[in-house]
């Protein structure tokens, strides 16, 4: 007596013995599927994440303002958390930034709209990361001590230079052609 095919010739049914991810797949390994899955999600989930954090300081920033903190971000390497931790590309440090300090700074003193660090035009937001710059530049615990936050404040330094770089040539552009839609 045989139940679903055990015990019998040939032991499990045909759909157990081949493996058909292994057939499409083939010639490569294990690991190599794995990782190009795990990148595949990775991509998905940082968009996901650009897009919270942009909507958690940026609420009524233009898009072009939007657009260039999402280069800056890719430019540089890394990422910034809705609470202000930048984190390394390989997500094994993390790092409270000068936006994450600013925005606690304003929740203590009353302002709970945090959802507006970069204002409502390029000049607010040209503002407020000039701000950032001159807080990584005068940190209000000091200096960083060790060799790796120093590396992780120069990071953010580099992130928001590229942000103000990219916000100031938004700010010579005339106004027409933003709004015209060749930008």
């Amino acid at each position: 007596m045989s139940i679903g095919q055990i015990g019998t010739v040939g032991g499990f049914p045909t759909g157990y013995t081949e493996n058909k991810a292994a057939k499409a797949e083939t010639g490569r390994t294990f690991a190599d599927i794995v990782g190009q899955k795990e990148t595949e999600v990775d991509k998905e989930v940082k968009g996901r994440n650009a897009g919270r954090v942009l909507d958690s300081i940026a609420e009524h920033a233009p898009d072009e303002v939007r657009q260039a903190f999402l280069e800056a971000e890719k430019e540089t390497g890394g990422a910034l958390t809705v609470f202000g931790l930048w984190i390394s590309n390989d997500g094994k440090q993390a790092y409270m930034t000068q936006m994450g300090i600013d925005r606690f700074v304003r929740w203590y003193h009353g302002d709970f709209n945090q959802s507006d660090l970069l204002g409502t035009s390029v000049e607010s937001a040209i503002n407020a990361v000039k701000k950032w710059i001159y807080d990584v530049d005068h940190p209000l615990g000091g200096q960083p001590t060790g060799a790796e936050e120093r590396k992780l404040a120069a990071m953010e330094r580099a992130f928001y230079e590229s942000f103000l770089e990219k916000l100031r040539k938004l700010a010579e552009e005339p106004d027409s052609i933003r709004e015209s839609g060749f930008w």
